[in-house]
């Protein structure tokens, strides 16, 4: 099997670190391409969340949680990518796409033309994922590239 771009989702979970483990060590064995995406549902609103209002007036600075949602998807990419830097990786590239995850994680291997796609598998234990199954789940169903799901 030729593996020349691998994409691994990422959320920061802990499932999702042992999915990093595994895909590092795929890329640095096959010389591969390292796509780290993180999916949003949503971008957020423009509003000031609540908690942050006080602190707007006091430094006249707007924090939006659209800001949030944008930062907190960086800083989870950032980790991922310090940690594939850390193993040697080189050819790494970080993406966030907004929308449903297992729809956009699909897209994004198809738009990347991923080999492989390697996910993290946690059960979201709530109505959710009772009715409607996990993201790990859905892309494994419905990507066109082989998945390897981490436990």
């Amino acid at each position: 099997m030729d593996i020349n771009v691998i994409l691994h989702p990422t959320d920061g979970s802990s499932a999702a670190k042992k999915a990093l483990d595994l895909a590092c060590d795929l890329a640095r064995d096959h010389q591969a391409r390292l796509v780290l995406l993180h999916a949003q549902r949503h971008t957020g609103s423009s509003a000031v969340p609540e908690e942050l209002e006080q602190f707007e007036k006091l430094e006249h600075y707007r924090v939006t949680e659209a800001d949030l949602l944008a930062e907190a998807a960086r800083s989870v990419l950032q980790i991922a990518k310090d940690d594939a830097g850390n193993r040697g990786l080189t050819d790494i590239e970080t993406m966030v796409v907004i929308g449903d995850p297992a729809r956009a994680i699909v897209e994004a291997a198809t738009k990347k033309k991923a080999d492989l796609i390697v996910i993290g598998s946690r059960g979201l234990g709530d109505l959710q994922g009772l009715l409607l199954g996990s993201v790990s789940h859905k892309v494994a169903q419905s990507a066109s590239c082989s998945c390897v799901v981490v436990r």
